[in-house]
């Protein structure tokens, strides 16, 4: 790419996103994935994964913020977590806010580590708190011999193309299933509702097929094509509302730019047209 072009994501052959780039930050092919790291006005720095925008300097805290303090607000005294994807290190950076014992982190690309570090310090700062320990793995087998470990699960996944398709898959979730405490939670990404229709419609059965409590919330990420962002809450039991545990983020003074209690509770509430997609989520 040259310098002061602009960037465009493409979410099909009829609809797209396009960003001005002041700079070409990084540009590498890696064993797993086409990586870029653009500077840009209007979202700062931005990481690109495969032709599509991972991370935001100026608004990543939405999404990581959402993908992280639900669950841990929720479940109240999470020790054991796993980060699933998530190499740039922000679902770490907001997990360590709370007072975990540890965090695996699973990242099956070593040079997305790498980078963050280097053009994303904002972001990847919690890599190197002590109680975080990285493995350099597919998380679908990091997750699959692990049996009761973790009181929380977190996907931080990448579009489901290439190496990224796997954790859309039943399998993968029964893995987390099995991995997950008795009041055990998973979060995931679950992509837009306006244009990833299709790939909703498949996921959801999925899940519903091996968690009791399946549960959809949204917020807006202006970064990701169609803005509106899905994520879904998965348990053993444990639901997301009856179970909230606001008075937390008080006691802890954790300090975070989007997420509230407000927040959490009106964020699963759905448009009639979402609960028509989703058909049944509650």
């Amino acid at each position: 790419m040259k310098k002061d072009v602009w960037f465009e994501e493409k979410v099909n052959d009829q609809v797209g996103q396009i960003v001005r780039v002041k700079e070409v930050v990084l540009s590498e092919r890696t064993a797993y994935q086409q990586v870029d790291v653009l500077d840009t006005d209007q979202f700062g720095r931005i990481l690109i994964l495969d032709g599509a925008i991972n991370v935001g300097e100026k608004d990543e805290f939405i999404s990581h913020e959402m993908l992280t303090h639900v669950p841990l607000f929720v479940h109240g005294d999470p020790k054991m977590l796993l980060v699933i994807g998530g190499g740039d290190g922000g679902a770490v950076r907001e997990a360590l806010k709370h007072p975990v014992d540890r965090i695996d982190l699973a990242e099956i690309d070593q040079r997305v580590i790498d980078i963050s570090r280097r053009y994303f310090p904002s972001v990847s700062c919690g890599l190197n708190d002590p109680r975080v320990s990285i493995h350099i793995q597919d998380g679908t087998r990091f997750v699959a011999d692990k049996k009761s470990t973790y009181d929380v699960i977190i996907v931080d996944s990448t579009d489901p193309v290439g190496a990224g398709t796997a954790l859309y898959e039943e399998g993968f979730y029964r893995d987390v299933y099995g991995a997950l405490t008795p009041d055990g939670i998973v979060t995931t990404q679950t992509e837009s509702p306006f244009f990833d229709r299709n790939i909703i419609r498949d996921l959801y059965p999925k899940l519903r097929r091996v968690f009791p409590v399946v549960c959809t919330y949204f917020a807006p990420v202006p970064f990701y094509p169609g803005t509106y962002w899905s994520f879904a809450f998965c348990s053993k039991g444990v639901h997301p509302l009856n179970d909230l545990k606001p008075t937390k983020r008080l006691t802890r003074r954790i300090k975070t730019r989007y997420y509230d209690e407000q927040v959490h509770r009106v964020a699963f509430i759905l448009p009639a047209c979402f609960r028509e997609l989703l058909q049944g989520d509650k």
